[in-house]
């Protein structure tokens, strides 16, 4: 090439280059405006029976993309009640959620389950449950399904639920679930 194509080109290549810069610089921020995220459906039972809970999610991704929802899993404001039992058994369930053509869904707004969804149930060893009463943690470290022994009164308890997952390999969603359960009826604190 000879010196004045050289020359030429040359503006347009700094353009370019700097072109490039703001795309990958700006982009994460630009995403962050639009920015949404496969949300998984939980259920959480104790004893069979569905809880009436809260939660919040937390997305976030190696681009510095933030997402958050809340939102609860009814549309009734029910107060949580089970007998008191000799086997008290909590039974948390996820599920990725798909539309019937088979696609994933990013919004699932307030866990609600539909029957035009699919719902595909998945395992997460990455769960941590926390039981609560009278302001006195009660157990507090991985999730285990029978949870008898902490439950043995009559009362208010206050369960939490955190879950961490991989959306992909750059992003990964935190979720708290709390409720509130009285247990026996009666004494309400």
């Amino acid at each position: 090439m000879n010196s004045y194509a050289q020359e030429i080109l040359k503006p347009l290549k700094i353009v370019f280059i700097l072109v490039i810069f703001e795309i990958i610089f700006f982009l994460p921020f630009l995403s962050a405006l639009f920015s949404s995220y496969n949300k998984n459906l939980f259920e959480i039972k104790v004893n069979n029976e569905l809880m009436n809970c809260y939660y919040t999610e937390k997305y976030n991704n190696t681009f510095l993309i933030n997402a958050s929802s809340r939102g609860y899993n009814s549309v009734e404001n029910l107060i949580n009640k089970i007998d008191l039992k000799d086997f008290i058994i909590l039974d948390i369930s996820e599920y990725e959620v798909y539309y019937k053509s088979g696609r994933r869904k990013e919004d699932t707004n307030n866990w609600l389950r539909e029957s035009s969804l699919n719902y595909k149930k998945v395992i997460n060893s990455e769960i941590n449950i926390e039981i609560k009463r009278k302001n006195k943690v009660l157990y507090k470290g991985k999730y285990i399904k029978d949870i008898s022994k902490y439950i043995k009164e009559k009362g208010r308890y206050y369960i939490h639920i955190y879950s961490k997952r991989k959306d992909n390999i750059l992003s990964s969603v935190k979720t708290h679930i709390s409720f509130n359960v009285i247990v026996g009826g009666g004494n309400y604190e």
